[in-house]
């Protein structure tokens, strides 16, 4: 995937001001938990509290999935940027809309979330919508309707955790109020369609319908039942709209007019109650001062913005990387964005030079890796890809099983006779497995296991991908690949 994944559409604002603007004062520090690695220049108490948060918003999920705190710990750890504005969440996400508060992406470089602190509860719920997203595609994938994957999030965002108690279910202020003052989607079009497939004047009311009726049908242990009922029928191939009655017992038609009189009704919010506030593990360690001028840069680099775009990128991160001699992200963000836009040779001597007196840093030795499969593909140069999966495998023995690695060492493989062999198919299950939310990973993955005959793993893997309301090319190219293979399969 490339610049734009993020849920964020390509803008207008691709003016180098954004690269300049919002540089933070206050020192960096991060602070890593059991689950997530979360930036800020905030300070350490804001930082501390915010990752307490997460922590316990990942227990809520937990508590309502089963799913005991441990049972994952290889999981990779979710990275979080806190910004103190919308400037600064520009830096690394120049497309987003002005009036954004968090954005998430999930690419072949990274995975992670930049949100903007203290900005009412926007931030919060934002961050919180997408972590939904991110724990169900991590381990509970599956084909769900887009309408209940997009009410599941907004149900659990708005999670308020006090000392001794959790309340579940409240309203959002903003879907609430599109809702009674929106024109709503049709109940037919809330039930087939995707938000790609809607206006965009709809899609505010989109998201207020999806919580309404997904909170409507959570909210009573036989509507839970039947909701299960329906899930499980369209996943199968029944169309929502004959499915929709049979399983619920409610009419399309009468759709609307029932979440109205439950929208109007005093909607009851779950209570946890709970002896005291838990408390979260966590380290918090100060960031080298480059941090305030690189740090939400070289996110941008890993989202390769397009050329126009990167060319500003590369004299902003020239010119601050300049400040910084012999600092670790300044050389790496540099190396980074000369590959992408700049000077080759100029990224492999940085890279070569760091990697001199740091043999065993897994990041240098993968970018260093990346050049070369970069060159060894320009020039068809099997010499240079086999250095390339060298510099890989060191770099997954410095840092194993990380997902950007063993995704490039497969790329190494890819074009070889007889695609893919044991041991790639098993390097590429595995990515898959790490990185669940890439959709890149999942459909090159998904191609693999159906070449190999495994014509029922590759539909698992695939069908999640296809049914994302927010997958785009991504999620047409899935529908496609499953179409090809079922046609196959009934061939053979």
């Amino acid at each position: 995937m490339g610049f734009g994944f993020g849920r964020v559409a390509l803008g207008a604002a691709l003016g180098l001001a954004v690269l300049g603007g919002g540089r933070a004062q206050a020192g960096w520090q991060k602070a890593e938990s059991a689950h997530f690695v979360v930036y800020s220049d905030g300070g350490e108490a804001s930082l501390r509290a915010f990752t307490g948060k997460l922590e316990d918003f990942d227990a809520l999920l937990r508590l309502f999935h089963g799913r005991a705190a441990g049972q994952d710990d290889a999981a990779r750890k979710l990275d979080v940027y806190l910004v103190r504005s919308p400037d600064q969440l520009r830096r690394a996400f120049p497309d987003a809309d002005p009036n954004v508060a968090g954005v998430y992406a999930a690419d072949v470089n990274d995975i992670f979330a930049v949100a903007v602190r203290k900005q009412s509860d926007l931030a919060d719920d934002t961050v919180l919508h997408e972590y939904v997203h991110h724990f169900m595609l991590q381990h509970y994938p599956g084909v769900y309707p887009a309408w209940l994957i997009e009410g599941y999030a907004e149900y659990f965002m708005t999670a308020d955790f006090e000392d001794r108690k959790t309340l579940v279910g409240a309203p959002n202020g903003n879907r609430v109020s599109a809702l009674l003052h929106g024109a709503w989607v049709p109940a037919r079009d809330l039930l087939t369609k995707r938000l790609g497939q809607l206006t965009r004047a709809q899609a505010g009311v989109y998201y207020g319908q999806a919580w309404l009726l997904t909170h409507y049908m959570l909210s009573d242990p036989e509507r839970k039942k039947k909701l299960s009922a329906y899930v499980a029928a369209t996943a199968k191939g029944e169309d929502p709209l004959s499915a929709w009655p049979r399983t619920t017992g409610i009419a399309v038609e009468d759709l609307d007019r029932v979440m109205l009189v439950y929208l109007r009704s005093a909607i009851p919010t779950k209570t946890l109650v709970r002896e005291a506030l838990p408390d979260f593990p966590m380290t918090v360690t100060d960031l080298p001062a480059s941090a305030g001028d690189l740090l939400l840069e070289n996110q941008l680099a890993k989202r390769a913005p397009p050329k126009s775009f990167g060319e500003k990128l590369l004299k902003t991160v020239r010119d601050e990387a300049a400040k910084y001699p012999g600092d670790r992200l300044a050389t790496l963000a540099l190396a980074r964005v000369e590959a992408g836009y700049g000077d080759m040779a100029v990224s492999n001597r940085l890279l070569d030079d760091w990697l001199a007196s740091h043999a065993e840093d897994a990041e240098a030795l993968r970018l260093a890796g990346e050049n070369r499969l970069a060159a060894a593909r320009a020039g068809n140069d099997k010499a240079l890809a086999a250095e390339a999966a060298k510099l890989f495998g060191r770099a997954n023995k410095a840092a194993p099983d990380t997902y950007q690695t063993l995704y490039d060492f497969a790329k190494t493989r890819m074009g070889e006779p007889g695609y893919p062999s044991d041991n790639t198919l098993n390097v590429l299950e595995l990515t898959a497995q790490l990185a669940p939310q890439v959709r890149e990973i999942t459909l090159n993955v998904g191609q693999a296991l159906a070449a190999r005959g495994r014509v029922d793993d590759a539909i698992r893997l695939l069908e999640p991908v296809a049914n994302d309301p927010h997958g785009g090319k991504a999620a047409e190219t899935a529908a496609t690949l499953l179409k090809a293979i079922r046609e196959r399969t009934k061939a053979g």
